[in-house]
């Protein structure tokens, strides 16, 4: 997610640039200072709204974009009938590259969530039904059930109502804290560990309409886009040590913080309305001459994103096999096209740093978000509609981060309201990562001094905090912190480990993280193993204290 604040202090920084890059080529030791500088004209033509660099890419993405063609030329076995066993899980191979369909085979380690649901847009009303199957992952029985109902923390500005629920077919008691926002249901007998029970929900879910500027916009109806994000109960996350995260949901950065799951979903929408939707469609067809109804399959994903719009134009693309759909306004047609172009790029540049995206479509979409500039969401970005209208470097960037977050948030896990610098630090440091990517150095060099910048006003405010601390404690600093010093602790560990290494690093955290939920320590341990070096000292510097750094 990019806030607002966060790239307005960029912003005030770009007059300063050009009077700091001698001192930054001489005290800087990443590969893109070495590049050959612009000269004034050039660098400030850089800012322009025409400034998309198509520029050379990197070697590494030429080396990845070379074993790609290579592999596409030979012919790769796939598994005859696979997971016939399973009709539930083979249909997931839909929403799969063909290379990962293998994946699928930790399907037993994932939870899976059946809804069927229809939309009713003149009342922003979403009425359907939920199975999630259901299997305790921890070392202790659990007494109860727990889920999110998000909607109704007071953010989102609308109502997420269960109006019945069963476990195996029978009717069973439930509970709610948190303003209705933990919603959980009794166990007649304790669930013991491996042990596996069918939960069956009914459920009504309200978003409110134009009302982006007082709240989430991605819980809104507005401006073409119907976007029901956390429309369903969410199972809540298992405790690897017994129990549920239970935790009151902190406003400060993500709300949703849940395990890899696998969705079969069917939603009925009126004709004249166009869903968006994680994952990809595998069937459709007529309910009446007023409704469609489609079903969707997820692959392995954290959560899934519904959305409806109307008026959106739409243009596509593919990259490794990856569909790419922009959705626009058709007042925005050139900037609905520069999002798909900045996103066919960082997919490219991404696949090549971090590792092949393993799911067969990603879409992009313009929206009123308003309060901020970018939401990710499992194969959905949500961009703000401004952004659009200005179709300049703040369009590029956003879009480059939320992409990123495929990779760190979506695929690689971690506790968004205990340790969000993971993913944010991460997806905001590939912004530097996607503009050297593409040639363009000066920019990268221009998104690292914004960081030092964010951070060095919260040191000299004598304001912070280890990286470790969570966002419920972070009031006024959260951006500073989990974005600017997030992406500057990325940067140190380049410098501490070399080039070599921090590439080892990004390809295996990716492949050990993939599907998992990490902690800071699990990076760690991948960095050292990635530089066969000693880290303690950098990452209690930087994630343990507040030592100072800059």
């Amino acid at each position: 997610m990019i806030k607002r604040k966060m790239l307005l202090s960029q912003m005030r920084f770009r007059l300063l640039l050009l009077l700091l890059v001698l001192l930054l080529l001489l005290n800087s030791c990443t590969p893109f200072v070495a590049a050959q500088r612009h000269d004034v004209a050039q660098a400030a033509a850089l800012l322009e709204p025409a400034a998309l660099a198509v520029a050379q890419p990197s070697t590494v993405v030429a080396a990845y974009e070379q074993a790609f063609a290579y592999r596409q030329a030979k012919p790769t076995p796939t598994p005859v009938a696979p997971f016939t066993d399973d009709p539930f899980v083979a249909a997931q191979v839909a929403a799969m590259l063909p290379a990962y369909v293998t994946d699928l085979e930790q399907a037993a380690a994932w939870e899976r969530y059946t809804i069927v649901a229809a939309l009713s847009p003149d009342q922003q009303r979403v009425r359907g039904t939920v199975q999630i199957l259901v299997t305790n992952r921890t070392a202790q029985p659990h007494p109860r059930l727990v889920f999110h109902l998000y909607p109704n923390h007071p953010d989102f500005g609308g109502r997420l109502d269960v109006t019945s629920a069963t476990i195996n077919g029978v009717p069973v008691a439930s509970g709610t804290a948190y303003d209705d926002s933990l919603f959980w249901l009794e166990l007649a007998q304790p669930l013991l560990p491996g042990a596996t029970v069918d939960v069956d929900m009914s459920f009504v879910a309200r978003t409110p309409r134009n009302a982006s500027a007082r709240t989430f916009g991605a819980f809104n109806q507005e401006a073409g886009l119907w976007s029901m994000a956390n429309f369903y109960p969410i199972l809540a996350r298992q405790r690897a040590e017994g129990g549920w995260d239970e935790r009151p949901i902190e406003s400060r950065g993500d709300f949703v913080v849940s395990s890899t799951a696998l969705y079969d979903v069917t939603i009925d929408v009126p004709v004249d309305w166009t869903l968006v939707t994680t994952g990809v469609v595998v069937a459709r067809e007529a309910v009446n001459p007023g409704v469609r109804r489609e079903r969707f399959v997820s692959g392995p994903q954290r959560e899934f994103y519904l959305g409806a719009t109307r008026g959106l134009a739409q243009v596509s693309g593919d990259v490794a096999g990856t569909r790419i759909i922009s959705h626009y306004q058709p007042a925005h047609a050139a900037a609905g096209k520069r999002a798909l172009q900045v996103a066919e790029q960082a997919l490219r540049i991404f696949n090549a740093r971090f590792g092949q995206y393993p799911l067969a479509e990603l879409e992009v979409i313009e929206g009123a978000m308003t309060t901020f500039l970018g939401m990710e969401y499992p194969g959905v970005v949500l961009i703000d509609q401004q952004l659009y209208a200005r179709n300049a470097r703040g369009l590029e960037t956003t879009v480059a981060h939320e992409i990123a977050h495929q990779w760190w948030y979506s695929l690689v896990g971690n506790d968004a309201q205990g340790e969000a610098w993971l993913d944010e630090g991460m997806a905001s440091y590939a912004q530097i990562l996607y503009y050297e990517g593409i040639g363009a150095f000066d920019i990268a060099l221009s998104e690292l001094e914004g960081f030092r910048d964010m951070y060095r006003q919260v040191r000299e405010r004598g304001r912070d905090v280890p990286l470790a601390t969570p966002p419920s404690e972070l009031r006024g600093i959260y951006v500073p912190i989990v974005y600017g010093k997030g992406a500057l602790f990325f940067h140190a560990l380049r410098a501490e480990i070399g080039e070599a290494a921090f590439a080892r690093f990004l390809q295996n955290y990716y492949a050990f993280g993939r599907y998992r939920d990490l902690v800071g320590d699990d990076l760690l341990r991948v960095a050292e193993e990635a530089c066969a070096c000693d880290l303690a000292p950098l990452y209690r510097d930087w994630v343990l204290t507040a030592a100072p750094v800059l």
